[in-house]
């Protein structure tokens, strides 16, 4: 463990937020907020782990007001990404461990449209103690995190920012204004839904789910293809392996929520909201969406690639490797069209 001071002209620092990006500039256009209903989420300033990556990594913060509440999200989301860390398309934990907030207010999350409230939104004011912990010191770090909310200490993750767009900003109709054939193509759209089949397949082979599968938690790097999941405080463990049911159902939210949204710019309808979503609204959510077709989807979309999309928000898939084969054939498809 490392123990230091956090602040303005200090070895580390927190810098502008990475969670209000949603409102940035579309001052009469509704779109969900990118915040957490767990966590803050801003870019660091620590040299020790700034150089290899393309800007400053990310510090993602435990809500002071909500300590209780995210406690547990912060738990589960430090043991699977543990063990999830070697899985192509997740960001690796690069450290995690407390912060005491002893000067400055925590600032807002009204995004920036002016310089005085991008000075208001940044937490560069912030100044206390953090005590860092190295990800092979993950068991320590989990053992002392509850004694340490007790005592105001704040539970922080460090992860890198390596990724560019988020696929919300790419592939939403609403917020691409019609835009999203354009700015993320069909053939795009399979690409990322074959890694996160694999990615999800992965999970449940090492028994987690994930659960909470809006197209906020995906970001797509251009240059690699590649796409990446974030936000795993929602997912769960599963002790029991007979539950054959939950890993069928993180199956289905995925289709119906991120694969719909890919495919024709929209979750399947019913499906649950794009927001800061909590556990009991996934839990809640349907167990099988009928499939409404546009005639923008019809225009966009094969009807090989209608049928597979049809039968995953149905539920028809039980396993995510099944739907992966499926969705190289489209991808092969596609690509033999170019």
């Amino acid at each position: 463990m490392i123990s230091l001071t956090f602040g303005p002209e200090k070895s580390m620092s927190l810098r502008e937020p990475l969670d209000t990006w949603l409102s940035a500039g579309l001052r009469d256009f509704a779109v969900p907020e990118a915040a957490g209903s767990s966590a803050r989420v801003f870019s660091l300033d620590y040299p020790p782990l700034n150089g290899d990556y393309a800007d400053y990594p990310v510090i993602k913060v435990m809500r002071p007001d909500k300590t209780q509440y995210a406690l547990p999200l912060f738990e589960t989301e430090t043991r699977i990404l543990t063990i999830m860390g070697d899985v192509p398309g997740i960001t690796p934990l690069l450290g995690f461990g407390f912060l005491q907030v002893t000067e400055g207010q925590w600032p807002g999350e009204i995004a920036p449209l002016s310089t005085s409230l991008e000075k208001k939104a940044s937490a560069a004011h912030l100044a206390g103690n953090a005590d860092l912990f190295s990800p092979k010191d993950h068991e320590v770090f989990l053992s002392e995190i509850r004694d340490r909310a007790a005592d105001s200490w704040l539970a922080f993750l460090i992860l890198p920012r390596r990724w560019e767009d988020n696929l919300y900003l790419r592939c939403d109709a609403g917020y691409t204004r019609g835009e999203y054939s354009r700015n993320f193509p069909v053939l795009n759209a399979l690409k990322a839904a074959h890694q996160i089949c694999d990615i999800i397949q992965s999970a449940h082979n090492r028994d987690i789910v994930y659960l909470d599968h809006k197209v906020l938690h995906y970001y797509w790097n251009e240059p690699r293809q590649q796409v990446f999941a974030l936000d795993w405080n929602i997912g769960r463990q599963i002790t029991d392996n007979n539950s054959r049911e939950v890993y069928e159902f993180d199956l289905l939210q995925f289709s119906a929520r991120a694969f719909h949204h890919l495919m024709t710019g929209r979750q399947a309808p019913g499906s649950v909201k794009v927001g800061p979503n909590k556990p009991e609204d996934i839990h809640n959510a349907p167990e099988k969406y009928d499939p409404i077709w546009t005639f923008d989807d019809q225009e966009r979309l094969t009807q090989d690639e209608l049928s597979v999309l049809g039968d995953a928000i149905q539920g028809k898939y039980k396993f995510p490797r099944d739907l992966s084969e499926d969705l190289q054939r489209l991808l092969a498809d596609r690509q033999s069209q170019v």
